[in-house]
């Protein structure tokens, strides 16, 4: 454990013991919804830190799915979907959203279930959260969530007034449900994002089923953030997926952009030129989002610009939580991720990286054996080959079980990612309806220009890892095994002398 480490373990331990007298008061007058829940969980150990991916602990939450962030009073509120219990044959049986917090958006310290769904509920769907557009005299935050019961599904509401107790509305003032002219009445109807509206009160997008074809989403506003008035759909254009689900949506600039998923594995931008739309397919760029990985969700950072969050996935479906990513717009309007300057808190302690026994091969490997159940970060130059006939330049991760994966990137910054040989060759992949096929398991082309020889950032903890050329996230992706702590770099020995590392 690191100095840093310990040191924010130990505020944070007495700030949790500060909470815990605080909440067991409150929970001897009041009965609210979430209070006693959370004072259950400030009895047990206080859960350890985590950093680089976080990943919940306890039976209590179970594994997250959706994320989402708010940032009040320097903390930095995780909240996300999660189910307590085993899955059914139908999925898993999203049941709580639970929260983690941090003081710096890169260490995260669990807290447990914030609320549960109600017992007639088959399952809880995700939200989002914003400040009451009164909060200047009433200090409350809202929270909307929604439930399946039956064959409907609809959004309710919470409120708190310090983002960790939550008290759901009840009343049907506070159930909002599928405006039959212009959605289907037990089509979707989940997770509300919000936005300013110009005059007071808000826009908000939602998950939904529009009755029309030329529609993908839910367009509705409120004027309290708590009773929600459905709208006529937008419009969207360049958009053939059947399934849609809205991620989040903001103004950058003069347009806005809306972060859109088709349930796994892609999250496409969008972009309007009003808040009604029409919105249409980004042209470049525009899955901006996919791999092992989904549903990202725009938070706007309070000094740092618009930042996007989302979850990472490992091939045992078990969920984490990956460094946040801020938001890179070209000239173009194009929508990119890229490194957020705050996951430099990530490098805790220098690697000495040791050169390979033998620069002359294929791969060369390190000789370094990296810790990677805390975490690594490798970066370095990568020279890219000069045209398309050259050998293609890039990583090498070796995986315990005799299993290895690797990133190969062409002369135009094209990258190619999957299971991959000793040879550095990749390895057949399963296809759909269990068909194999040689070949590449992912391929992704960010459609940009890339400096030569490009900078590389490597992001590896367990079986999960990240890779960057020149700050733009090329892949968030899951390695066929637990990684062996062994890297190699492919056909481009001038990396080697470029090489630093960090635990």
């Amino acid at each position: 454990m690191t100095a840093h480490e310990q040191t924010i373990i130990t505020k944070t331990n007495a700030h949790s013991m500060r909470l815990l007298l605080a909440l067991t008061l409150i929970t001897t007058v009041s009965s609210a919804p979430g209070e006693s829940d959370v004072a259950l969980l400030g009895q047990r150990i206080q859960p350890p830190v985590q950093s680089l991916f976080y990943k919940a602990q306890h039976n209590e939450t179970g594994n997250m799915w959706d994320v989402w962030l708010y940032h009040h009073e320097d903390t930095y509120f995780l909240y996300y979907l999660a189910n307590a219990g085993p899955r059914r044959p139908k999925g898993q049986p999203w049941n709580n959203i639970s929260l983690a917090t941090s003081p710096d958006g890169v260490h995260w310290t669990e807290k447990g279930p914030i609320l549960k769904k109600s017992e007639e509920a088959t399952w809880m769907g995700t939200g989002s959260t914003w400040k009451s557009p009164t909060f200047d005299q009433d200090g409350k935050f809202y929270m909307n969530f929604s439930e399946e019961t039956g064959d409907r599904q609809n959004i309710y509401f919470a409120e708190s007034k310090d983002l960790l107790n939550w008290t759901r509305l009840e009343g049907e003032q506070y159930r909002f449900v599928q405006d039959e002219r212009w959605y289907k009445k037990n089509g979707r109807w989940d997770c509300i994002w919000t936005l300013p509206k110009p005059g007071g009160g808000f826009y908000g997008y939602w998950t939904a089923s529009p009755l029309s074809e030329n529609s993908k989403f839910g367009f509705g506003e409120s004027d309290d953030g708590l009773c929600w008035k459905a709208l006529e759909p937008p419009k969207v254009s360049g958009v053939n997926r059947k399934h849609s689900e809205v991620g989040a949506v903001e103004k950058i600039g003069s347009k806005y952009y809306m972060l859109l998923g088709n349930y796994s594995p892609y999250m496409v931008t969008l972009t309007a030129d009003r808040p009604e739309g029409p919105f249409r397919a980004a042209k470049k760029n525009f899955n901006v989002l996919t791999g092992h990985t989904y549903f990202c969700r725009f938070f706007p950072h309070p000094t740092d610009g618009m930042l996007v969050c989302h979850f990472t996935r490992a091939r045992n479906n078990q969920v984490s939580f990956a460094p946040l990513k801020d938001v890179r717009i070209d000239n173009e309007g194009t929508l990119r991720l890229g490194w957020w300057k705050g996951n430099e808190k990530m490098k805790h302690h220098s690697v000495k990286v040791e050169k390979p026994d033998d620069t002359t091969k294929t791969i060369a490997i390190l000789g370094n054996s990296f810790d990677l159940k805390r975490g690594t970060i490798l970066e370095g130059n990568l020279r890219l080959p000069k045209d398309k006939n050259a050998n293609r330049s890039g990583l090498y991760i070796e995986c315990v079980n005799n299993q290895a994966a690797g990133v190969l990137i062409d002369h135009a910054g094209v990258a190619e990612l999957g299971p991959m040989q000793a040879d550095g060759s990749f390895v057949k992949v399963r296809k759909r309806h269990n068909r194999y096929q040689k070949g590449v398991e992912k391929r992704v082309d960010r459609e940009m220009t890339f400096t030569n020889p490009a900078r590389f950032r490597l992001l590896l903890k367990g079986s999960l890892m990240e890779f960057y050329l020149d700050d733009i996230l090329i892949e968030s992706f899951a390695l066929p095994a637990e990684a062996s702590g062994r890297i190699g770099v492919i056909n481009s020995s001038d990396t080697l002398g470029t090489l630093k590392a960090w635990k």
